[in-house]
């Protein structure tokens, strides 16, 4: 599980896995292609999602599984970085400071 750096590595981490595993051979896809006009039905992007929370390890919860995040690789990356944003320790908590 790497945490999420960036939107681009995000992006690109599931375009890779998308055109590996869900895309079919031959078909034109990058992060801004929409998933249903490329043939990622609802258990494909099960599955994007799935890797997603492995890789990075944040899950989507269901209130942010939206028509608008689940557009195209683009607007699920940026979905995955927010929650992380939301979901980051402080810097206080990261370096085991107490204030008790």
């Amino acid at each position: 599980m790497i945490p999420p750096k960036d939107l681009q590595t995000i992006s690109a981490q599931l375009c890779q896995f998308a055109q590996t595993n869900l895309v079919a051979p031959g078909t034109s896809f990058d992060e801004n292609s929409p998933l249903g006009d490329v043939g990622i039905d609802s258990f494909a992007l099960v599955e994007l999602l799935l890797f997603g929370e492995r890789t990075f390890g944040i899950r989507v919860p269901e209130s942010h599984l939206t028509r608008k995040n689940l557009a195209c690789v683009a607007t699920l990356a940026a979905c995955i970085l927010g929650l992380a944003s939301c979901s980051a320790p402080s810097p206080s908590a990261a370096a085991g400071t107490s204030y008790a």
